[in-house]
């Protein structure tokens, strides 16, 4: 009894989707007649001022879609100077960003240039140093040798003056 019912609510659906709705839609529509007409008059070049000529509304008229479109228009006009300022905005931002990044640039630089030569000076002086201590070790070694000279020397004369 259920699969009966089911297929004939399928065959009714069946039928209004793909015949009865199909034939509504063609008759909600019914063509217009269409009327022929021949032209009788010469062609003329004038055509503002013909008697079938259309005339639009003044000024003084003004649909109020064309009222939407007008303030959607300067909606979007206002929006664009927005924007404008907004990327002049950008762009003194990005050219200020730019000049402390050269800023940043140059003083790093400088900084790098000063400890080069700190680093130049300190392997000057730590030559210098070294030269230093090497000609004290010398003179260290020389002093060393002259008291051994002397203490021999002294103890020669001492055995000398001892056999005298």
């Amino acid at each position: 009894m259920n699969e009966l019912l089911f297929y004939a609510l399928l065959a009714a659906l069946l039928y209004y989707f793909f015949y009865y709705l199909p034939h509504q839609k063609k008759n909600a529509n019914p063509p217009l007649p269409h009327h022929q007409s021949t032209q009788t008059e010469p062609h003329s070049t004038d055509t503002l001022n013909t008697p079938g000529a259309i005339q639009f509304p003044g000024p003084q008229f003004i649909s109020e879609s064309e009222t939407k479109l007008r303030a959607e228009i300067q909606h979007l006009r206002q929006q664009e100077g927005e924007s404008a300022k907004q990327k002049q905005e950008l762009k003194k931002a990005i050219q200020q960003k730019e000049k402390t990044i050269i800023g940043l640039n140059n003083s790093y630089q400088k900084l790098e240039t000063k400890t080069k030569q700190e680093r130049e000076n300190s392997v000057k002086q730590i030559t210098k140093l070294k030269e230093q201590l090497t000609n004290q070790d010398q003179e260290l070694t020389e002093l060393k040798s002259t008291e051994k000279t002397l203490d021999e020397l002294l103890k020669g004369i001492q055995d000398l003056n001892n056999e005298l």
